[in-house]
């Protein structure tokens, strides 16, 4: 009898043991929620905590086959390998904010969304034959190396904008996109640029739509020949860089199919910028404004809803053009030869655009625009060198010796 007992007794704690160590090796279970968003049921998790010690964590969805995934307020520091096992025919994935350092993109997959991460990684289980990617969302994170996205060769939004380490020795080559043939846009702002280049002239033959905005790109790193291969290029971001000037004319004529261009936020003299716009609209290109009610600092003016370098002048001459340029006295020899001439004026022959289509490191300063009469004649106001300023020292050096005498 008691061996009976001991023995039932041994078996009660033998599978009390077992169901302990069942229980704590199951994970969490996460339930989604059936929302409808944009005609598609989209399937919600909420709150979801996952790291990368969790073991045997269970997503499940109510009911029917799931496409569409969204998470919202939760942390995930990848995604969990049991999610794509859930959920084998997934479309669309939505994960933004959601803390993680690497992103898969699974078979089948076409829309990602995956902003506001720390994303430095991202694997790709497509290949460029049986990609089906359309949408890739990885905008403010950590991305630095891409080379493995131009497999999806059938993506056409791709955006990395925020990503500020992307530009490599402060230059986004446009080559690292190559093969991505049927890219409509491609969002690169605030990706530490300096400079933009496409030595090999890619084409990226889809492309209707380049960000390039909030960088540091100067004047004299950007060619517009770069873009001269994108035929169907129609909107083109430029806005908030350090840009004084810019070949629009080059450009124009490169990208016939352009429509809009955004110039907002650069540093050009009014008078130029009043020239590249001009042009611009001349030749069927917008220039849309995103904030046209923004205040100008200090130094600059509001000009077309647009902020640009102030050109003050002082006397009497003409509001909004440029003060000429005081020149250095003559030599002796020089002044013989200008004996006759009472002033000086700036050249009436000013170049709309860029001067050169090879640029130098170093940006020269156009010349100002001189207004002409309607005559034709050079309105201009003189810089006089003459006889005034000689009278003035005589005068000064008479009241100088009446004083001593």
């Amino acid at each position: 009898m008691m061996l009976q007992i001991s023995c039932q007794l041994v078996v009660f704690l033998l599978c009390t043991i077992l169901l302990t160590l069942s229980s704590t090796d199951a994970g969490p279970t996460y339930e989604c929620e059936l929302q409808k968003r944009d005609d598609e049921n989209v399937c919600v998790f909420r709150n979801v905590m996952y790291a990368t010690n969790i073991t045997g964590v269970t997503f499940k969805a109510p009911a029917g086959k799931i496409q569409h995934v969204a998470f919202e307020d939760s942390s995930l520091e990848h995604l969990p390998k049991e999610l794509l096992s859930a959920f084998p025919d997934l479309r669309s994935l939505s994960v933004p904010n959601t803390n993680l350092s690497s992103v898969i993109i699974p078979a089948k997959l076409e829309r990602l969304y995956a902003s506001d991460n720390q994303i430095s990684r991202v694997i790709v289980h497509q290949t460029r034959d049986s990609t089906t990617m359309q949408e890739l969302m990885l905008d403010s994170n950590n991305l630095q190396d891409v080379s493995n996205l131009t497999r999806l060769a059938k993506l056409e939004i791709l955006n990395l904008s925020g990503n500020k380490d992307l530009a490599i020795e402060g230059t986004i080559e446009l080559g690292r996109f190559k093969g991505m043939n049927g890219l409509r846009h491609l969002l690169l702002s605030d990706v530490g640029a300096y400079y933009f280049e496409n030595e090999n002239d890619v084409s990226l033959p889809e492309l209707e739509l380049l960000d390039l905005s909030n960088n540091r790109l100067l004047t004299s790193s950007l060619l517009v020949k770069v873009f001269a291969p994108l035929k169907s290029l129609q909107i083109l971001r430029l806005g908030h860089n350090q840009l004084q000037d810019l070949d629009v004319k080059q450009l124009t004529d490169g990208n016939p199919q352009l429509k809009q261009i955004y110039l907002e936020g650069s540093h050009f003299k009014c008078g130029h910028q009043r020239l590249i716009v001009n042009h611009l609209h001349t030749a069927g290109v917008e220039t849309p404004v995103t904030n046209r009610q923004g205040r100008c600092v200090l130094g600059f003016e509001k000009q077309d809803d647009m902020c640009c370098v102030a050109e003050m002048t002082f006397g009497s001459g003409t509001p909004g053009t440029q003060t000429p340029k005081v020149l250095p006295r003559p030599s002796d020899e020089e002044g013989n030869r200008i004996t006759d001439r009472t002033s000086i004026s700036t050249s009436t022959d000013t170049v709309v655009m860029v001067h050169n289509k090879e640029r130098t490191t170093s940006t020269v300063t156009p010349p100002a625009t001189v207004p002409k009469s309607n005559d034709g004649k050079n309105g201009a106001t003189m810089v006089t060198l003459g006889n005034t300023g000689w009278f003035g020292v005589l005068l000064v050096t008479a009241i100088v010796k009446l004083i001593l005498f």
